[in-house]
């Protein structure tokens, strides 16, 4: 049986990258593939895209030619961001038309959160599969390939509809044993269609670095921070992958595809002292000449000699620094970061004492946010002289507490319906590549905002090499 995973077009503020490798979908493929079915993924986001092209005919094109090509019973849609979502709901119609017995299904952060709503209100998404996918989706094929759907009510986290009526079956567990899982099909993408110029990048070992590659190397987050959801999708049950099964893959991709840079896509890739140092000591008893970074930040609270001093010698190369506010009372009450001040200060030297260039990661605009707490932002960053500072506009994500704050405060700066909201139509842009703001606070002008914004973009970058 015939599996189409497809991972949608790259949105506005995506255009510079080459495409987001699909890792969910390559993971979801490699346990179909096991348990005896032919999954295909088709990602839109490296399709090449006309200038001005914003009717998604060309995409939707792509869409029919590999139905047409492989017949499949099953087509599943990654939504990655919520704006996503009208692309799925435009193809799925167009599928359904051509081809009604596909089950089509879709999966991601944000319809995990609206899976009701989308069921209810798309007629063409037969199912929603809820965060972490892998058990679900074999389930789900099996129930499809035995024409069972009743068999659906035995799949725990999924939504689905049956007989007009949609039922949502709740999690009971999230995957315990990740080393069960057989690792990523890496073999269904093309690496080379997400090379990209990486001349600028912090690169000692002088390698030629095409490509960033992700690897996870544990799953979930168990700290509570009000602009962060991804315990929506993980749970908060914090679950590793073995250092020799995580430098297996590493090695793999090395050996056989030529990667020699690697991004930890972590919520917390030190969370545990052991698990991170043993990945390093695997990475140098294999003789791997390698490069990575932790893509999402370290928890600076666990930084310590040894960590560092492992991720140096391994071939950590650049570390970001997850500050997120430079007011303690901000940064350890509001946003519950659970930081000292001596936590970032330490962890900043021992990091860039053992080779790494390092940046920082800040975040302005939190309602409880006044003058005074974004200057203490921005005195730290100068005093702690990182080599580059990050500081991000707020963006209330769904599924946050600073969202249902947002909400209920009446904070929000955009007007929107529920409507828009699970419909993926409300435009955040994680990059702001424009700034804007999305919501205002409390006790500040936008003036005061503005005064800010200029003043943490004037120190971006502190290190002057870096120019």
């Amino acid at each position: 049986m015939n599996v189409l995973l497809i991972n949608c077009r790259k949105l506005s503020w995506m255009q510079e990258s080459k495409g987001t490798i699909p890792v969910s979908l390559i993971c979801l493929a490699a346990v179909l593939r096991d348990a005896g079915y032919a999954p295909t993924v088709l990602d839109l986001s490296i399709a090449p895209i006309e200038a001005g092209d914003s009717s998604d005919e060309g995409l939707l094109s792509m869409i029919e030619q590999h139905i047409s090509k492989l017949n499949p019973t099953i087509i599943g849609f990654n939504c990655f961001v919520s704006q996503h979502l009208p692309f799925i709901i435009k193809a799925t119609d167009r599928i359904r038309k051509i081809a009604p017995d596909i089950h089509l299904t879709v999966g991601g952060a944000h319809p995990t959160l609206f899976a009701e709503e989308i069921l209810n209100n798309c007629p063409a998404i037969d199912s929603v599969i809820l965060g972490e996918g892998e058990e679900q989706v074999v389930a789900l094929a099996k129930a499809v390939e035995n024409r069972k759907l009743t068999d659906l009510e035995f799949i725990q986290a999924i939504t689905y509809r049956v007989n007009g009526k949609v039922i949502t079956n709740p999690r009971k567990s999230y995957i315990a044993d990740l080393d069960a899982l057989p690792q990523a099909a890496w073999d269904l993408i093309r690496l080379e269609d997400y090379y990209s110029d990486h001349t600028g990048w912090h690169n000692p070992k002088d390698l030629n670095i095409q490509l960033s590659v992700p690897i996870l190397t544990s799953r979930s987050c168990p700290f509570n921070c009000n602009f962060c959801a991804c315990h929506k999708t993980m749970g908060r049950t914090f679950r590793m992958r073995s250092p020799m099964k995580v430098v297996d893959e590493i090695e793999h991709l090395n050996k056989e595809y030529g990667m020699n840079y690697f991004g930890f896509i972590d919520d917390n890739v030190n969370l545990n002292k052991d698990h991170v140092i043993e990945i390093c000591n695997q990475i140098i008893q294999r003789k791997l000449n390698i490069q990575f970074e932790p893509t999402c930040g370290l928890y600076l609270g666990r930084v310590d000699e040894d960590i560092a001093y492992a991720l140096g010698k391994a071939g950590c190369v650049f570390a970001r620094l997850p500050i997120e506010h430079g007011n303690d009372y901000m940064r350890n009450t509001v946003i519950n970061k659970n930081l000292s001040r001596e936590q970032i200060f330490r962890a900043k030297k021992l990091l860039k004492d053992n080779g790494m260039r390092v940046s920082t990661m800040s975040i302005m605009g939190f309602p409880e946010d006044t003058p005074q707490t974004l200057q203490d932002t921005y005195d730290l960053l100068v005093e702690l002289k990182a080599d580059l500072n990050y500081v991000f506009n707020l963006i209330p994500f769904p599924g946050t507490k600073v969202f249902d704050q947002a909400k209920k405060e009446g904070l929000s700066l955009t007007t929107f319906s529920e409507e828009q909201i699970w419909k993926g139509e409300i435009d955040l842009d994680p990059v702001q590549k424009v700034q804007q703001y999305y919501l205002k606070p409390k006790n500040m002008s936008f003036e005061q905002l503005d005064y800010y914004r200029d003043k943490f973009n004037e120190i971006r970058v502190m290190n002057l090499e870096l120019l």
